[in-house]
Order: structure tokens, then C-alpha cells, then sequence
């Protein structure tokens, strides 16, 4: 009798340990589960993180290759510099000053004089600044008044200074009257490589109030098609 109830205690014994050991791998187990399935939910979370950050940067590195535009002007009396922050303010350009290196004379009558003497000698004066990142520009405003029916000759001395090639260019111009007078074919010969865009002429008095007619202009010019 006394052996009996030793074996069923044995028994009882073996048979309490090997739940206890089934029970603790079970739970081996699914901590392990979880632990995996913690770490694959990190490693999703991390991989789409970094896709994002990979389109961001290639989305910024796509601005700023191409599809800038660059608003450039020469201007005396300040109406075409007037125009060309409009044309900024709507297309959210770059602005570039086309500055001589000698400042031109102050004197209206002795500027006249300046200006048709540069023409006789098809002058090309100086520049006093370069624009930085040309080749990121895919458009360019190109602004000037007229002056003896043409460009000043500076404008020649700028669109002869840079590579054209696939570019845009856009002229505008302000006057008293004369509109562009000859000055698109000799832009144009300048410039060679580029495609010319059509332009915009807006009388000196009148630049104050070309908001509007400079929105629809740039709006026709459809640069964001």
C-alpha cells in the first residue's frame, strides 16, 4: 500500500512539472510573438519614415535643378524696375538688377545723348554683377525701357553674357510711347538658343496701375502648364 501511494505521488509529481514546463514555454512563446512583432511594427515605421524623407529630398532637389525663373531688368527712371517686382510678385521669381559698372548720368538731356552715342558704337558696357546659378533658370523675364526705339545697349552686354540654350526669355518694356520699337529682333539675335515668349509694353505713366494687365499677361503665358 505504501508503494502504491509513493508511485501515484511520483506520478502526480512528473505529471505537475510537465504542465508547468508546457506552460512556461507557452509563454516563451508568445513573449517571443510579441517581441517580433513589436520589432517588425518598428522596422515598417522606420522604413516608411525614411521613403518619406527620401521623396522630400528628391522633390527639393527637383526645385532647385529646374523650373526656376528669374526676373532680370535694367532700369533708369524706375518704372521698369516698378514692373518687374509686379512680374515678381505674381510669378514668385528670383529678381536680378542688370547694374552697370559706371552709373549712367542723372541728367535727362545728357542721358540721351549717352544712350544714342552707345548705339552709333554698338557699345557694350559693363555689368556689375553676374547672376549666380544661371543654368537653374529655365525662364527669364527680360525688362528695359526703350531708348531711342531699341534696348539700351546693356541689355546686349547681359543676354550676350550667359548660354541660352533650352532657356525661355520674356521681354517687357516701358516707355513713353514707343513700345518695343525695333529692340525684339536685336533681343532675339542676342540671345541665340532661346525660345522667345511674347511680350509685355506698359507706358511709363501707366506702370503704378499694370497690376492687373501683368497678371493676365503672365496668365496667358501659361509657364506653369
Amino acid at each position: 500500500m505504501k508503494k502504491l501511494f509513493t508511485f501515484i505521488l511520483s506520478a502526480a509529481l512528473i505529471f505537475s512539472m510537465a504542465a508547468c514546463a508546457g506552460s512556461n514555454s507557452s509563454e516563451e512563446q508568445n513573449v517571443q510573438q510579441n517581441n517580433t512583432s513589436s520589432e517588425t511594427a518598428v522596422e515598417e515605421t522606420e522604413e516608411q519614415e525614411k521613403a518619406e524623407e527620401t521623396a522630400q529630398a528628391e522633390n527639393v532637389d527637383t526645385q532647385q535643378q529646374g523650373n526656376r525663373t528669374l526676373v532680370a531688368y535694367f532700369s533708369w527712371s524706375g518704372n521698369t524696375e516698378q514692373m518687374a517686382k509686379m512680374i515678381q510678385e505674381e510669378t514668385g521669381a528670383d529678381l536680378f538688377e542688370i547694374s552697370p559698372a559706371t552709373a549712367y548720368t542723372d541728367d535727362y538731356n545728357a542721358l540721351l545723348d549717352q544712350a544714342q552715342q552707345e548705339q552709333r558704337d554698338n557699345a557694350r558696357p559693363e555689368i556689375s554683377a553676374e547672376v549666380e546659378n544661371w543654368n537653374d533658370y529655365d525662364v527669364v523675364f527680360v525688362g528695359y525701357p526703350d531708348w531711342w526705339n531699341d534696348a539700351p545697349m546693356i541689355i546686349y552686354t547681359f543676354l550676350e553674357s550667359y548660354d541660352w540654350s533650352g532657356k525661355t526669355l520674356i521681354p517687357f518694356c516701358t516707355s513713353g510711347g514707343s513700345g518695343f520699337g525695333q529692340s525684339l529682333d536685336s533681343v532675339e539675335e542676342s540671345s541665340s538658343g532661346a525660345v522667345m515668349g511674347e511680350g509685355l509694353h506698359v507706358l511709363g505713366d501707366n506702370v503704378a496701375g499694370a497690376q492687373e494687365d501683368i497678371n493676365e499677361w503672365i496668365s496667358a503665358l501659361g509657364l506653369n502648364q
